[in-house]
């Protein structure tokens, strides 16, 4: 015959397991949001400051296989996954009901999943490879697992409103699933909603969003644990109200900022797809060019963007002048830059200041003139694209027509001062493309969940904690 029995976890132990979670999860939040997310963005505002490639950077890039942030990732996906197994468990010894052990048993196998895959880092070629069976298929490899995505979400829902009661529990849960749906329709979108500068971003939005969702899973799950409803409930929701307040009204501030201080809006654009698959590069000697017919945009130019390699392995540098001329007065000048290209340097985008400001009316017809300065035998490779990227002009290399699909591949910035040409070449961006709206709006929830999340994560590790009785765990056991 069974008989209820009790397994008691004493206070000071439980306060000391609490003690070291709260220490944990404050140090993972400094170093993720501190060394990834803060000095990413810093770069990508002020490249000039800290340069994209900076070899900094990609030691702490989460995308990358083998770096500190990448590491950081797998390790707190184990972690959770160790947490919620724990919760699973304690629920079914709590008698808490089959919904809520099996959606904790669900996310238990889930979580651990995600943790094979990002300690494996398994390759396209792979018999369990999920992004090489979508290549195969001719498909996103999101696309290929929405159906388990769609059933995972199900489940989770029936989970959080059937099987949790608290709260305290529902909340971080349900926001840290939906973090992990956001970044995968991330995964999804990348290539036709992000592309030029905008990768950076994406790259650091995708990494939170699915960081910030492993952490509000694991706090779930370590609030689950705890016996009845905590005495600081009010506190707490008092505490995420104000953080996702002051967040908003942050992100909402600074995003307004950047856009008129910081962001150039694109006025010519001719870039190959995300795949990459038309583009190539064309080798240029000494003094040799390549001419790029174009049209005048509405506002005037600062700045020009090419794609550059310098093929030299001797260790000599190499220049790169761009000048802009009318098709009808090539020799008069009207406006020029120049950037040095490191030896050995791989194919990398580098912006070129122009000197002065390209000026002139509206849709006249310019020559973007592209011309190599590098040593006697040594190349410089431009990067181009074969697929019509650019209908509005010709090419020209080294004086002789290139194939009419083939185009220089090229972006022209306007000003980064708030001036009223900038604003009004915003608002044409902002209205040419349906595209540019979409990412102003994914950029905008995404940054306000990257913002906020730190936030609240950090304010409820700091929640005083009132719990002073033992952690009791009842099940049962065969009379003696």
């Amino acid at each position: 015959m069974n008989q209820p029995s009790t397994l008691v976890v004493p206070a000071s132990a439980w306060r000391l397991a609490t003690g070291f979670g709260r220490i944990l999860l404050l140090s993972v939040v400094a170093f993720w949001w501190g060394a990834y997310v803060l000095p990413h963005l810093f770069s990508l505002a002020f490249p000039a400051l800290l340069p994209p490639w900076n070899t900094t950077l990609g030691r702490l890039n989460a995308s990358n296989e083998g770096t500190i942030a990448n590491s950081v990732s797998a390790g707190t996906l184990a972690c959770v996954t160790l947490l919620v197994v724990a919760t699973a468990v304690v629920g079914h010894r709590r008698s808490a009901g089959r919904i809520a052990v099996g959606g904790w048993a669900l996310m238990a196998l889930t979580t651990a999943a995600l943790t094979i895959e990002e300690l494996a880092e398994f390759k396209k070629d792979g018999p369990i490879s999920v992004v090489g069976q979508a290549e195969r298929l001719g498909v996103p490899w999101p696309v290929l697992v929405s159906p388990l995505v769609v059933a995972f979400v199900l489940a989770m829902w029936v989970f959080v409103r059937k099987g949790l009661r608290a709260w305290e529990t529902r909340a971080p849960l349900a926001l840290g699933i939906a973090c992990w749906v956001l970044a995968l329709l991330h995964e999804t979108i990348d290539p036709w909603l992000f592309y030029g500068r905008a990768r950076a971003i994406e790259f650091v939005l995708e990494e939170t969003l699915e960081f910030s969702g492993t952490l509000l899973i694991g706090l779930s799950a370590a609030l689950a644990l705890r016996v009845g409803r905590p005495p600081t409930f009010p506190q707490l929701v008092r505490r995420w109200s104000q953080s996702l307040t002051a967040s908003i009204a942050v992100v909402t501030l600074l995003g307004g900022l950047a856009l008129v201080f910081l962001f150039r809006p694109p006025l010519v654009e001719a870039l190959a797809p995300y795949t990459r698959a038309q583009a190539f590069g064309v080798s240029l000697q000494r003094q040799e060019a390549l001419v790029q017919e174009l049209h005048m945009p509405a506002t005037p130019v600062h700045s020009i963007r090419l794609r550059l390699a310098n093929c030299d392995s001797t260790g000599r540098p190499g220049t790169v002048a761009v000048r802009f001329t009318t098709l009808d007065a090539p020799d008069r000048i009207l406006s020029r830059g120049s950037v040095e290209i490191p030896a050995s340097d791989c194919p990398r985008w580098r912006d070129i200041e122009l000197l002065p400001p390209l000026t002139a009316a509206e849709g006249s017809q310019l020559a973007l003139q592209v011309v190599a300065d590098v040593a006697p035998g040594a190349e410089l490779g431009i990067g181009a694209t074969k697929d019509d990227r650019f209908p509005d002009g010709r090419l020209w290399i080294n004086g002789e027509l290139a194939w009419p699909d083939q185009n220089l591949e090229f972006v022209a910035y306007g000003a980064p001062e708030p001036t009223r040409s900038k604003l009004l070449a915003i608002w044409r961006l902002g209205t040419s493309d349906w595209r540019w709206l979409l990412l102003a709006a994914d950029v905008l929830v995404a940054l306000t969940l990257i913002t906020v999340i730190p936030v609240l994560l950090t304010a409820t590790a700091l929640v005083p904690s009132t719990h002073s009785g033992t952690l009791a765990v009842r099940g049962t056991r065969p009379k003696e």
